[in-house]
């Protein structure tokens, strides 16, 4: 009944983001828990329970869309990342839809800063106008290359990565980034690759196990409740 609950969350998640641009699915993950017996007068065997640990990202990329929109890039490397600079430090995102603040900065949809080459934000003039990304990172301003360039990164160990609100990844224990060439679809943005559908389905699933799981349960208590009360009766 816990793993259910931890797939129904997971499910709704997944579904509550699935137009979300970047968003990468959840995944839950279950492993088989060996549970010793150590009381010696009930000579039982080990026993197996299902449990879920912990949620992970998945990996596969979602859907591109082209939108037209000169700051809208998507990573044609299923396994790159944007490097971006949060209140908590630095994160990593496949979400690519930026913008260029009043004061020329480039940042993401939520304000983070987008950063290029050696960490540094990526930063125009503020009067700057034709503003593009090129398909190999470059900043373009009316066609000319200010020299700068979007920073994308890989990871020896993505299966480390974790999740940290809907786009965010953060890098506990995936191992030091390697840098890469950016390799870019313009104003193209990836989507989510998470299905509606197949939330639903899984919702739907979860849903009547945890039902019946719970009715074994109540059929188990009042077992219980039987044999205590022929026990307790006097014969």
């Amino acid at each position: 009944m816990v793993g259910q609950q931890a797939a129904l969350d997971v499910a709704a998640g997944n579904i509550a983001n699935a137009t979300t641009p970047g968003f990468r699915a959840d995944r839950a993950l279950f492993r088989q828990t060996l549970v010793a017996a150590n009381n010696r007068q009930v000579p039982t065997q080990s026993l197996r329970y299902s449990v879920s640990r912990t949620v992970e990202p998945d990996r596969r990329q979602g859907q591109m869309l082209q939108t037209g929109r000169d700051l809208d890039v998507a990573l044609r490397d299923p396994q790159a990342l944007f490097v971006v600079r949060t209140s908590q430090g630095e994160r990593y995102t496949r979400a690519g839809s930026f913008q260029v603040q009043p004061d020329g900065r480039l940042t993401t949809q939520a304000g983070d800063l987008v950063l290029g080459a050696g960490h540094r934000p990526l930063v125009v003039p503020p009067s700057a106008t034709d503003v593009k990304i090129a398909p190999t990172g470059d900043i373009l301003i009316k066609g000319e290359n200010t020299g700068q360039r979007l920073m994308t990164v890989t990871f020896p160990k993505p299966e480390g990565l974790e999740k940290e609100g809907s786009v965010l990844l953060r890098a506990r224990n995936a191992g030091k980034p390697v840098q890469t060439d950016p390799d870019l679809a313009t104003s193209t943005l990836e989507l989510s690759n998470a299905s509606a559908l197949d939330g639903m389905t899984s919702l739907v699933t979860a849903s009547r196990d945890f039902e019946m799981m719970s009715k074994v349960v109540e059929a188990f208590s009042d077992i219980e409740r039987r044999a205590a009360t022929d026990i307790m009766t006097p014969k």
